[in-house]
């Protein structure tokens, strides 16, 4: 009975041990960053009034999102508009002619 009894044991001590690695990596990887940040008062407060935002922090994350979301938008806008000229630009190029000996002498 002794070894059931120390097989029990040692699995709670694992699974403790294991519970605190977790807890550890939670703390460590999921925590948010704290920095401290020199703002210009009155910037931060029109940002405030516009974005209708009541805290710094929720002005500041509101901001990041919009700057994020805007560069992805313009980085879309410039796929398509490289994606349109070149279909654009296989209907003014011959490509029997690049293709033909005459072209490349």
């Amino acid at each position: 009975m002794t070894g059931g009894r120390h097989c029990r044991d040692v699995k709670r001590t694992v699974e403790g041990l294991l519970v605190s690695v977790y807890a550890i990596i939670q703390y460590y990887v999921h925590m948010p960053k704290r920095t401290t940040v020199e703002i210009d008062e009155k910037l931060l407060a029109k940002a405030k009034r516009v974005l209708a935002m009541k805290t710094t922090r929720d002005t500041i994350e509101e901001s990041l999102r919009r700057v994020v979301a805007d560069e992805e938008a313009q980085e879309t806008e410039r796929a398509s508009r490289q994606s349109r000229y070149l279909d654009d630009l296989s209907h003014l190029v011959d490509i029997d002619v690049l293709r033909s000996d005459e072209m490349w002498r």
